[in-house]
């Protein structure tokens, strides 16, 4: 085993497992990412069918906790409605924003060290809401 492959073994953020990280994406071994992906498909199905519901209702009715309807929010995998009474904050400034971690404002102001450093992607610099009413929404519809 040379030491790039010791490297890459990691623990899973979510169940502790050890798997080979390859570099990108989330540290979580394949099966916590097979259940994530499966549980966004509930979550993204059932947000499809109800462009109203808030996060509560959500999580109630496909029993995906709020915690991880938040981080898809977060991931830029679903976007809050402008209307909504309930927006995530900016992680720099705390303005709303409809999904994401930073508001384009901060994220523009950033070096590039900076956003390497956060690991921001640009999936995950949010809009702000206009006034206009709108519902919850994911990216697009056959989001794999």
């Amino acid at each position: 085993m040379n030491e790039n492959t010791a490297a890459n073994l990691q623990s899973c953020v979510r169940c502790g497992g050890m798997f080979w990280y390859q570099g990108i994406g989330k540290r979580i071994c394949n099966k916590c990412k097979k259940e994530d992906d499966a549980q966004f498909e509930i979550v993204k199905n059932y947000v499809y069918e109800n462009l109203s519901a808030t996060i509560m209702e959500v999580s109630k009715e496909t029993g995906v906790r709020v915690a991880r309807i938040k981080a898809f929010l977060r991931e830029g995998r679903l976007i809050i409605p402008d209307n909504s009474a309930i927006f995530l904050n900016c992680e720099v400034c705390g303005v709303n924003i409809k999904f994401g971690r930073i508001c384009r404002t901060c994220a523009d102001t950033l070096t590039g060290e900076i956003k390497k450093a956060m690991d921001v992607t640009e999936y995950e610099i949010g809009e702000k809401p206009s006034t206009n009413v709108g519902k919850m929404r994911f990216l697009t519809r056959d989001n794999d």
